[in-house]
């Protein structure tokens, strides 16, 4: 039971490493996956003792039952996966016990020769994907009409807003994502942004 989602986070180090862990969470329809984000990302930007680093971002849910899997890369291989690749993201969604899609959050430290005190983040990238509910079936047909489940990005606005029929997308929280992300300089990828890109 619940509305199942999951976390695709890859995590570039400050010596080149990266970490990709895809992580299960139960219950995140409307607008749960947002505030997990925004927590994380806050304790990350304002721990004054520095004792958190980006090996400690989105371990909010870090629970054994709860990882499907984790990769870890040395810098120069070949196989470091580009996380909003479409291919990549069908072969790892696919992979999770998923009804309503998932968030997938690239995150970069600024490279450096030895460990910096603090952590400093030279990008940070961010989509959502929907998952089977949100996407329409033909049962007679036997196939999706329209969209598929893990096939197009969206922004967290656009997120909220098909998630439960949009039940969750109130004016001001979509307020405050949009000037959240903007003042912090998240890349939001989606469809709707790549066309704006090309036309």
């Amino acid at each position: 039971m619940g509305q199942r989602t999951a976390f695709l986070i890859k995590r570039t180090y400050w010596d080149g490493k990266v970490n990709v862990r895809l992580v299960h969470h139960q219950w995140g329809i409307g607008r749960v996956m947002h505030h997990n984000f925004i927590k994380a990302f806050m304790e990350l930007m304002t721990d004054r003792n520095y004792q958190k680093s980006l090996k400690d971002f989105m371990t909010v849910i870090n629970h054994e039952g709860s990882l499907y899997l984790e990769h870890n890369f040395n810098k120069d291989n070949s196989r470091i996966p580009d996380v909003f690749d479409n291919k990549v993201i069908k072969r790892y969604f696919n992979k999770t016990h998923n009804n309503n899609g998932g968030m997938i959050i690239d995150i970069k430290e600024k490279q450096s020769d030895k460990q910096p005190y603090g952590t400093y983040i030279e990008h940070l990238k961010i989509s959502f994907i929907l998952g089977f509910e949100e996407c329409d079936y033909d049962y007679d047909k036997h196939r999706y009409i329209g969209e598929k489940p893990f096939e197009n990005l969206y922004t967290g606005e656009e997120f909220v807003k098909i998630s439960c029929g949009g039940e969750y997308a109130c004016p001001k929280f979509v307020e405050y994502w949009n000037a959240f992300v903007q003042h912090y300089e998240i890349e939001e990828l989606a469809k709707s942004k790549i066309k704006e890109q090309v036309a």
